[in-house]
């Protein structure tokens, strides 16, 4: 049976690429050794602000998932060939373009055929060909596993609070350890295999499988989802602006006057995998999922001009470090007597218009080729 699309998920889409492109374009300014108290300041609250792009990305991968496929019949070969072509081939596409990109860039010196295609390999397999492929490598262990994981969540499904609240709870379990652990026996580990499963362990799917099971039981109980959304909607307004405040505080303590004449602040505190950031990311994530909702109805021209940046961010995305890059070396070269603030304002803007326009270029190639980069979009 054919279900009606979810409206709330591309404008959820959008706002996640757009949460991501301004973090990156933060990186680019904000570590600035002139930077100013109050820009350092102002970064911070940014960068806060707009942590959830991860999370939701993720949310928005289990509840689509378990909304088209948690109760029908799950035909898995024809689901990974599905998601082999529409994910990891544009995947690995960009993984070739970005490592030619910086080898010629960089003035990689030429090697043999085979040192290249072992590169390459341990690129695709690790992410790292360029700082953002790392989220399509641990998005894809949540395809390859769905049977597994779907099982699980209908096993429990007639009791979602009791299973959320436990996943959560073994998620901060899991931070914890993440967090306070690993750094005490990583350093007399001698397996080359577990070493480099912790030094990956922020793209591996256990790192961040409670916003995937969260949204999967929000594509299960839609209509039930929103209205808990509703209900909660005010004391969860509370939670977000205490722990917000709180994480601010934080940063703002953190602050000190840098050895190059600038101003410096401990923004790794906003990492989302850190154990002060778990109950800021689920409200954030509570929040703007319910915005997103209120949006459709009061902000109609809005929600439209949303909509379709989501359509065109999974593109954006593979795209926008590739544009970002040339912003910031012609933002701090002819815009640096503006000041930081409007530079990554303007960079933000510049690389999010310019990278969904080559996605939408790109998507409009009548070949093989323009949805093998940009993945397919939806009408």
């Amino acid at each position: 049976m054919h279900k009606h699309r979810i409206d709330e998920i591309e404008h959820l889409r959008a706002i996640s690429f757009l949460a991501i492109v301004m973090q990156h374009t933060l990186a680019c300014f904000m570590y600035n050794p002139g930077i100013g108290q109050g820009a350092a300041a102002t970064s911070a609250f940014l960068l806060l602000f707009i942590r959830y792009g991860v999370p939701v990305f993720i949310f928005i991968t289990g509840m689509v998932l378990f909304y088209n496929h948690g109760e029908e019949d799950l035909h898995y070969g024809r689901f990974i060939d599905k998601r082999f072509s529409q994910i990891f081939l544009p995947y690995f596409l960009w993984t070739l373009i970005y490592f030619v990109w910086i080898s010629l860039i960089s003035g990689v010196p030429a090697s043999s055929m085979a040192s290249v295609l072992s590169r390459i390999a341990w690129m695709t397999l690790k992410g790292d060909s360029f700082y953002h492929l790392w989220f399509i490598v641990m998005i894809l262990q949540f395809y390859l596993l769905f049977p597994l994981l779907r099982s699980l969540v209908i096993k429990f499904k007639e009791h979602p609070y009791t299973f959320i609240v436990v996943s959560f709870l073994l998620y901060v379990l899991y931070l914890w350890f993440y967090n306070y652990l690993v750094p005490v026996f990583y350093p007399a580990v001698q397996s080359p295999i577990l070493k480099g499963l912790l030094d990956y362990r922020d793209r591996l799917f256990l790192s961040w499988f409670f916003y995937f099971l969260l949204g999967g039981f929000a594509g299960l109980y839609v209509d039930k989802w929103r209205v808990f959304l509703q209900k909660i909607s005010k004391a969860n307004l509370l939670v977000f602006g205490l722990s917000f405040a709180y994480i601010m505080y934080l940063m703002i303590k953190s602050g000190h006057p840098g050895a190059a004449a600038g101003y410096v602040i401990n923004y790794q505190i906003t990492l989302p995998l850190g154990m002060t950031m778990i109950v800021y990311l689920v409200s954030s994530l509570f929040l703007f999922y319910y915005l997103t909702e209120l949006l459709q109805s009061k902000c109609t021209r809005l929600a439209g001009r949303l909509k379709w940046v989501g359509r065109y961010s999974f593109g954006g995305y593979f795209i926008h470090p590739f544009v970002l890059f040339y912003i910031n070396a012609l933002a701090q070269t002819y815009l640096a007597p503006l000041g930081t603030i409007l530079q990554i304002l303007i960079s933000f803007v510049l690389c999010s218009a310019i990278s969904l326009l080559v996605c939408l270029v790109i998507s409009k190639i009548k070949t093989p080729l323009g949805n093998s980069l940009v993945g397919k979009i939806s009408s």
